[in-house]
């Protein structure tokens, strides 16, 4: 079977948002379809539906012979501002918060060697599977799997998983959150993500795997997680250690997840 690809007109487009967004045109014109055309290699019909796709996002507006204009206010990236928290997890339950989820499956399964590494358990141990889509104001933003020791997750309800955060639950059921980790990397869309989040497939996703920790140190929860990059952003804050030499090198000072519009 051959392997999907983006398609142009949707890198073009991921591309010159973001260069929007950014301010990188200013509240000045953008180049013409002709230019953007040749640097991208693409056609003029490919660079239309581009444009096509600003102007309905209300990202830029058109002005007959004059050109394609960036608006005064365009979208931009929307972050989690309360200070209620700076940690990581602070930063998780209030994004859960402020988003919606449909749990799309419930099932006790068997760990499989990944799953039970990372809960600390033995290979075979049931545990709770957790398949939910996760909404930023009523449009896709990530796909989400989350397994749970089977001890916390036959506790929870789907009501509750599809009205509260994950981690407020566990909170709920007496579980003191200690820490968590998290890795993030690249990944293409495969044909079960790609309709539940309303992109290609093959398109570019954001994937999560995070590992949450209570206090005594025992895995709690693990999550694998599938993100549209145009919904959500990682943010770090970074500061220099020391002087001299050691000035090349940075440590985190504070981590934050945002949504974007």
């Amino acid at each position: 079977m051959s392997e999907a690809v983006v398609p142009l007109y949707h890198q073009i487009y991921v591309v010159l948002r973001q260069q929007i967004v950014e301010g990188r045109f200013g509240q000045g014109p953008l180049p013409g379809e002709i230019d953007l055309a040749k640097q991208f290699h693409a056609s003029r019909v490919t660079m239309r539906r581009v444009f096509d796709r600003l102007v309905q996002e209300g990202l830029v507006r058109r002005h007959r012979g004059l050109g394609t204009f960036v608006n005064p206010h365009p979208v931009k990236p929307q972050s989690t501002e309360s200070e209620k928290s700076t940690s990581l997890l602070g930063t998780i339950i209030e994004m859960g918060e402020k988003t919606s989820v449909k749990v799309i499956s419930i099932d006790e399964v068997h760990a499989t060697p990944e799953v039970a590494e990372a809960l600390q358990i033995q290979v075979g141990d049931p545990v709770m599977k957790v398949v939910r889509v996760r909404h930023y104001k009523s449009r896709p933003l990530s796909h989400i799997t989350v397994y749970l020791p089977a001890d916390l997750g036959r506790s929870l309800s789907r009501k509750d998983m599809e009205t509260t955060p994950m981690l407020r639950l566990l909170e709920a059921a007496g579980v003191e959150l200690g820490r968590a980790s998290q890795v993030l990397t690249a990944r293409l869309a495969d044909v079960v993500v790609a309709p539940l989040l309303d992109v290609p497939v093959g398109g570019a996703l954001l994937a999560v795997r995070r590992v949450v920790l209570d206090k005594a140190g025992r895995p709690v929860q693990l999550l694998m997680g599938q993100y549209r990059p145009d919904r959500y952003e990682y943010r770090m804050e970074l500061s220099p250690m020391g002087g001299g030499d050691s000035a090349n090198v940075w440590v985190e000072n504070e981590t934050r997840t945002g949504l974007r519009d």
